[in-house]
């Protein structure tokens, strides 16, 4: 007697429920239609009310008529069917007695669960499959996602239910096209913008899935999967190339942020032409003015955690960035360690590297930093021109003269900027103040005629540049 009234309720309440299973995928939108049915002998107008805006009801009869061919579904289309209000929970249909219409209903989520896809050792797999237009990548889980539960309401004049459909949403995998991996200073907003290609759909891609080729004339909207990030497309004139326009806030380092971007080509967004995945490292900045072919020397100061650690840092270039200590050393909890860098560029203008310290035994990112570099071109001592014939087998060999300006017996070190196109007879010699030595000098063949420019570096032991020669080689 005490739970009969609320059992009966929830019979009553299953008796009017529908339930829906979908498949549904980041981006790409889900048609279904749902009878509604007056049961009543008096006419109703009902209000259709969706407890999540990834499940809506399609009120637009052109849209309608689009996902009605693009599915192919052959049942009848009413036109001007809903009543919308501003501020109403949802819009309204007007029923006769005993009546049915088909409602139009569409799921659509750009929303993705980034925090599973981080967790790549508890169970992410990323996968590959290859196709005749190179290689997709599709990413998923060990264990089930959860299911997601959508709600749609009918409810009568009286506010009395007339029916529910219940929608179970089973996420799959989704396409990559493209993976972008940026690396940005830490706490700073990233601003990116990507010119879009005028690619093409490849034979092997399902028909919903087509890719419409771009150019100015095509519509193009964009869609982020994290809320936080401003991501938008500007329409330009015809003639002129499309970009997307990226603003990602910034996180402390290492942090690392991971989106998608979904393109799409056609009117009513039904499935993205192209999904990008972006990795965003942010990092932390150091700047390093120095000359081209000097080594230069930084301090960068790396904090212990609770525990103990056994680091060991690496490098995006190693042959001209060396750390010191090399090999892995013991990071106290709660101690500061200090890291040497030593930078030797050889190429004069502004560029970025990468330093990673890496806790080695479980294979986890501590600390990064940025290194921008402003590298300054040396001052040229003297300049040389040299003929090289072209198809030569064997190369060509110059000397070129040097003279100890000190007054005290020296070692010098020979280094270039082109290691592949000219090699040293000796990388090291030693020669007594203001004694003279011929630098053998050996360079490589080619075998297309033009000119570059080497330089030639005469460094102290210490790796201070003592001289700078330009050669200036003539392949004809």
């Amino acid at each position: 007697e005490l739970s009969k009234a609320e059992d009966i309720t929830n019979m009553l309440s299953q008796d009017i429920t529908t339930q829906h299973l979908l498949f549904a995928s980041l981006g790409s939108a889900e048609y279904m239609e749902f009878v509604l049915k007056n049961p009543l002998n008096v006419p109703q107008t009902v209000t259709i009310h969706s407890d999540d805006p990834e499940l809506s009801v399609i009120t637009c009869t052109e849209e309608c008529r689009h996902f009605k061919e693009l599915t192919k579904t052959s049942t009848r289309l009413e036109e001007n069917m809903f009543h919308v209000e501003d501020g109403a929970p949802g819009p309204k249909v007007y029923l006769r007695p005993k009546e049915s219409v088909l409602i139009p209903l569409k799921y659509q989520s750009f929303l993705c669960d980034h925090a599973l896809a981080f967790q790549s050792a508890n169970g992410v797999i990323v996968s590959r499959q290859q196709t005749q237009h190179g290689a997709k990548w599709y990413v998923s889980a060990l264990s089930k996602p959860p299911t997601l539960f959508q709600q749609v309401t009918f409810k009568a004049e009286d506010s009395e239910l007339m029916a529910v459909l219940r929608v179970n949403v089973e996420p799959t995998p989704h396409v990559v096209d493209q993976t972008f991996r940026l690396y940005h200073p830490e706490l700073c907003f990233l601003k990116k913008a990507i010119r879009l290609p005028p690619w093409h759909d490849p034979p092997g891609r399902p028909g919903h899935l087509k890719a419409e080729r771009l150019d100015a004339t095509t519509g193009v909207s964009v869609r982020c999967s994290d809320p936080n990030i401003v991501c938008q497309t500007r329409t330009l004139v015809p003639g002129e190339p499309r970009d997307i326009y990226l603003k990602v806030p910034g996180s402390p380092s290492p942090n690392i942020k991971m989106f998608f971007v979904m393109v799409f080509t056609d009117k009513w967004m039904a499935a993205p032409s192209q999904i990008w995945q972006f990795y965003v490292h942010f990092l932390e900045r150091v700047d390093v003015s120095c000359v081209a072919g000097q080594k230069s020397r930084q301090s960068l100061v790396l904090r212990g955690k609770q525990a103990v650690r056994k680091v060991r840092c690496y490098s995006s270039h190693p042959q001209e960035i060396k750390v010191d200590p090399e090999g892995v050393f013991v990071l106290p909890p709660a101690a500061v360690q200090e890291v040497h860098m030593k930078v030797q560029p050889w190429r004069a203008g502004s560029r970025f590297f990468y330093l990673n310290a890496v806790d080695v035994e479980h294979r986890r990112l501590i600390n990064s930093w940025l290194v921008c570099l402003n590298i300054y071109r040396p001052v040229l001592s003297k300049t040389f021109e040299v003929h090289v014939p072209v198809s030569g087998e064997r190369g060509c060999s110059k000397k070129i003269s040097y003279t100890n300006p000190y007054t005290s017996r020296r070692t010098f070190l020979l280094r270039s900027d082109h290691p592949d196109l000219l090699q040293f007879k000796e990388d090291r010699f030693q020669i007594g103040g203001g004694e003279s030595y011929s630098i053998g000098l050996r360079f490589a063949p080619s075998r297309s005629s033009g000119s570059v420019d080497i330089l030639v570096y005469v460094n102290s032991l210490e790796e201070k540049t003592e001289e700078t020669f330009s050669v200036k080689v003539n392949y004809t």
